[in-house]
């Protein structure tokens, strides 16, 4: 009866995994985005955020729910950030190509903010305007 108390305990998720933990990094992520103007200082640390939501499992539905939303709002937003560099860094000059990437990068972030609000619902949060979206 040991061995099986053994296995058991290793099949729970880690003590850290809990929908407390997606809550906080879902927190965190949406501060660091409203905080940061500039989208390369931010790339590094939202990356590294979502990276950690990668690795965690909310310990309920709903935990599970938000967790999965939370990832594919910081993907949407990595997107937009890509989006908006290639704008500022590739376009000079090319008004088509500019106007494109704008237009990607305004849609990628909407994106983005809708399911990090989707998110914040699953964990009964209000999540507001993220990056003016």
């Amino acid at each position: 009866m040991l061995s099986v108390g053994v296995t058991l305990g290793v099949l729970v998720s880690p003590a850290g995994a809990t929908d407390a933990t997606v809550k906080a990094r879902l927190l965190r992520g949406v501060a660091q985005i409203r905080s940061s103007h500039n989208a390369e200082k931010l790339r590094a640390p939202l990356a590294h955020t979502l990276a950690g939501l990668r690795h965690d499992r909310g310990s309920t539905a709903a935990g599970r729910r938000g967790r999965m939303l939370a990832i594919q709002g910081f993907v949407w937003t990595l997107k937009g950030i890509a989006k908006e560099h290639d704008f500022t860094v590739n376009d000079s000059g090319n008004v088509e190509a500019a106007t494109r990437d704008a237009k990607a990068a305004d849609r990628y972030f909407t994106r983005g903010a809708n399911l990090l609000r989707a998110a914040g619902r699953a964990f009964d949060l209000r999540i507001g305007k993220v990056k003016g979206h």
